[in-house]
């Protein structure tokens, strides 16, 4: 029963955190928790493939947190191609191979790109489409907890992203 609460329960709380999550560092910060805690649940329900997946994706928000650098357009492009094959491959050897699965991947792709190419706003923009992707194939895979965590992600980041803009358009009128 504690274990099932952990399951479901963290991921939800570092969801909820998201909505204080107002600058790029704290929702990096929100993600790695969020990679070990997805980690850390996959890894009690044995599905080590996820944890794999879930690591990788630990270690690129890690890289970014700890040098606070983009990567060259290039290298990130190289680097999303190399883990996606790896998911891919992963995806192949346990026979998840179907459209549905694509969601997942495509997610992912999107979350790296915007942790390792773009500052906050496109950070955010990259983690609402992710997280909307991903929560639509919660929803069809029945997994009520992952689903109300990346809605709840990707309606904090909508309203961060919003300020964002809000912000940037008053710079401009007041520039002329």
């Amino acid at each position: 029963m504690l274990t099932e609460i952990l399951i479901h329960g963290l991921p939800l709380v570092m969801a909820v955190l998201s909505f204080w999550s107002n600058t790029e560092r704290k929702v990096l910060f929100l993600n790695l928790g969020l990679c070990i805690t997805i980690s850390t649940s996959l890894a009690l329900q044995e599905a080590w493939a996820g944890v794999l997946v879930m690591s990788i994706a630990g270690l690129s928000t890690s890289y970014r947190l700890i040098t606070d650098k983009l990567v060259d357009q290039r290298i990130t492009a190289v680097l999303i191609i190399l883990m996606s094959s790896l998911i891919g491959y992963l995806n192949t050897i346990t026979g998840k191979t179907g459209w549905l699965e694509i969601f997942p991947v495509v997610t992912f792709i999107l979350y790296r790109f915007g942790e390792l190419h773009c500052r906050e706003a496109g950070l955010r923009l990259c983690m609402i489409s992710g997280s909307l992707l991903f929560a639509t194939y919660a929803f069809v895979n029945h997994s009520w907890g992952v689903a109300a965590t990346e809605s709840l992600f990707a309606l904090s980041n909508s309203w961060y992203l919003l300020q964002i803009r809000r912000r940037h358009r008053r710079m401009l009128s007041e520039s002329y």
